[in-house]
C-alpha cells in the first residue's frame, strides 16, 4: 500500500486543493501516469502517480484542501481491504488521527507541525481560515464543534479523543474542515457549501442523511432538508432559531467561493498594502518616436514576431534598472536585498485572477525575444498550463491598463518586489515643440515604490531613466 501524499508545488504553497481526480477509486495506476489536478497557491498543476496499482481509496475530494504533506489517496494491489470499510468506531478513530497525519510533509519536514506542538509555525495560508473558524463558533449552534487556536478540541466528547491543537497551528486547519457530529458522536462529511446552507436555513446537519460518497452531506441533501421543514409535520422537529441571529435571506448577497490563487492574491496584496509603506511618483512621456519604431520593427518581421508597446516598456524598465540596483531589490526581515537577476513580472488580469508570470533575465534579452517569451508565458498563464517557476523570481513587475482606456493609476507593490511601473494608455494630445502647438502621442506611468527599500530621489531618478529610454527608443534595439 503506498500512500499519495499532498505534494509542494511552490516554495510559498501551504495547502493544495483538489481540483480533479483522473482516476476513480478502483481504477488501475500506472507510475508517471497523470492521477490529479491540484491547485496551489501558483497555479494549476497535474500531478503523476509515483506508484503503480489500484487507486483503492481517495482520502480528499474534489474541491476539498489539505496541507502539504497530508494523506490525499491511497494506492494499493488491491489485495487489502480499502480504508472506507472500517466500522464506524475504527473510522472515527483515523479521523481523529488524521490532523496528525497531515501535518507529516512529503519532503521538507520543517514545514509541517505535529498537532501537538504548542509551538508550531504559523503557515500564512491558515489564517483567512481561523478567521472563518472563529464567526461560525459565534453564530452556529449545531453540534460540530469549533476550535480555539491555542485550545484543545474534543472530537468525541471526552479528553480520552482530544488533540492538542498549537497557536494557529496545522491542526488548526484540519479542525476548521473537520465534519459535523452525528447525535450518536459518529463524525459526518460535510461540504463546506452545504454547512453554510444548513446554517443559512437552519437545518440540523445530525438530521440529514448524505447521499454523496461516503455518506458526505451535499448542498442538494441540505436543500431537500429545507424543503421539509416548511412542511407541517417539520414543525415538531428541534430548531437553532432561538439561540442564533435571525439569518440573511439567501436571496439578498451570492457567495463567490475564493481558489486557492485568489485567496493568496488577496492575502498578498494585502499585506503588501498595509505593511509596505507605498509612495507614488508620476510623470508623462512622450512616445512619438516609440510608436513609430514599433510600426518599423512590425513592418519588418514576421506577424509572429511581432511587438507590442508593452515589450518596449517591459525592455526600458530592465535597462534602467541595470543603472538603479537599490531598485531592483526588496525588504526582508529588516534588511535589504538587492537583486543580481532582473526579472520582471507582467501582471495579467483574467475575469477570475489576477496572474503575474516572470519574464526572467529580461536586460540580457533583445526585443525580440521579450516579446516572444512575454507571449509564450502569457499564453500558458491563460490556459492553466504555466508551471510554479513561472510565477516565481520576480524582482519588479509592471502593470499595464492602456489597452482599457485607463489614463493613469496607481498599482500595489507585487511581494516581494519593491517597485511597480502603472502603465496609462497612450494619448493623443496637442503639446508644445519648439513653440508650436502640434498633435503628440503622451503616456502617464506611475512608480509606486516602498519607502523602506528606497526613497523619492532615486525613485525620480530612476523614472527618468526609463522615460529617456521610451522617449530614445533605438537603444532599446541595439
Amino acid at each position: 500500500m503506498a500512500s499519495v501524499q499532498m505534494p509542494r508545488l511552490s516554495d510559498s504553497m501551504e495547502t493544495g486543493k483538489i481540483l480533479r481526480w483522473l482516476k476513480k477509486e478502483g481504477e488501475e495506476v500506472k507510475k508517471g501516469e497523470p492521477l490529479v489536478e491540484i491547485e496551489s497557491d501558483k497555479a494549476n498543476i497535474e500531478v503523476e502517480a509515483y506508484a503503480s496499482g489500484k487507486l483503492s481509496k481517495i482520502v480528499v475530494p474534489e474541491g476539498e484542501s489539505a496541507p502539504i504533506g497530508a494523506v490525499i489517496a491511497e494506492i494499493g494491489d488491491g489485495t487489502s481491504a480499502p480504508a472506507a470499510e472500517k466500522t464506524p468506531a475504527r473510522q472515527g478513530q483515523a479521523d481523529a488521527a488524521a490532523p496528525k497525519q497531515a501535518a507529516q510533509p512529503a519532503v521538507e519536514p520543517k514545514q509541517g507541525a505535529q498537532p501537538a506542538a504548542a509551538d508550531a509555525p504559523k503557515p500564512q495560508a491558515t489564517k483567512p481560515e481561523a478567521h472563518v473558524a472563529q464567526a461560525d463558533k459565534a453564530v452556529a449552534a449545531t453540534a460540530q464543534a469549533a476550535a480555539d487556536a491555542g485550545g484543545e478540541q474534543y472530537p468525541h466528547g471526552g479528553p480520552d479523543d482530544r488533540t492538542e491543537v498549537g497557536a494557529a497551528g496545522q491542526a488548526a486547519l484540519n479542525v476548521i474542515r473537520r465534519p459535523a457530529e452525528q447525535e450518536n458522536g459518529e463524525r459526518q462529511r460535510v461540504s463546506p457549501v452545504a454547512r453554510r446552507l444548513a446554517e443559512e436555513h437552519g437545518v440540523d446537519l445530525r438530521r440529514v442523511q448524505g447521499s454523496g460518497p461516503g455518506g458526505r452531506i451535499t448542498k442538494e441533501d441540505v436543500e431537500a432538508a429545507a424543503q421539509q421543514k416548511t412542511q407541517p409535520q417539520a414543525a415538531a422537529a428541534p430548531t437553532r432559531e432561538a439561540h442564533q441571529p435571525t439569518a440573511r435571506p439567501t436571496g439578498e448577497v451570492e457567495v463567490v467561493e475564493l481558489s486557492k490563487l485568489q485567496t493568496t492574491v488577496a492575502m498578498r496584496l494585502a499585506q503588501s498594502a498595509f505593511s509596505a509603506p507605498h509612495f507614488y511618483v508620476t510623470s508623462e512621456i512622450a512616445m512619438d518616436d516609440a510608436v513609430r519604431l514599433r510600426q518599423m520593427f512590425n513592418e519588418a518581421v514576421d506577424k509572429a514576431e511581432a511587438i507590442s508597446l508593452n515589450d518596449l516598456v517591459v525592455k526600458a524598465v530592465a535597462l534602467a534598472l541595470t543603472k538603479f540596483p537599490e531598485v531592483n531589490a526588496s525588504w526582508a526581515d529588516g534588511r535589504i536585498e538587492r537583486k543580481r537577476d532582473i526579472n520582471i513580472g507582467i501582471a495579467v488580469g483574467l475575469p477570475d485572477r489576477l496572474i503575474v508570470p516572470v519574464l526572467r533575465n529580461a536586460d540580457q534579452k533583445s526585443l525580440k525575444d521579450i516579446a516572444k517569451e512575454s507571449k509564450q508565458l502569457i499564453e500558458r498563464a491563460r490556459s492553466n498550463k504555466a508551471s510554479a517557476q513561472d510565477y516565481l523570481g520576480n524582482t519588479f513587475s509592471i502593470s499595464n491598463l492602456g489597452m482599457y482606456d485607463v489614463d493613469q493609476f496607481t498599482a500595489i507593490i507585487n511581494p516581494p518586489d519593491s517597485g511597480i511601473l502603472a502603465i496609462g494608455a497612450i494619448e493623443d494630445k496637442p503639446v508644445v515643440k519648439d513653440g508650436q502647438i502640434v498633435p503628440g502621442k503622451r503616456m502617464r506611468v506611475t512608480l509606486s515604490v516602498d519607502h523602506r527599500v528606497f526613497y523619492g530621489v532615486t525613485a525620480a531618478q530612476f523614472l527618468q531613466e526609463v522615460k529617456r529610454l521610451l522617449q530614445s527608443p533605438m537603444a532599446l534595439v541595439l
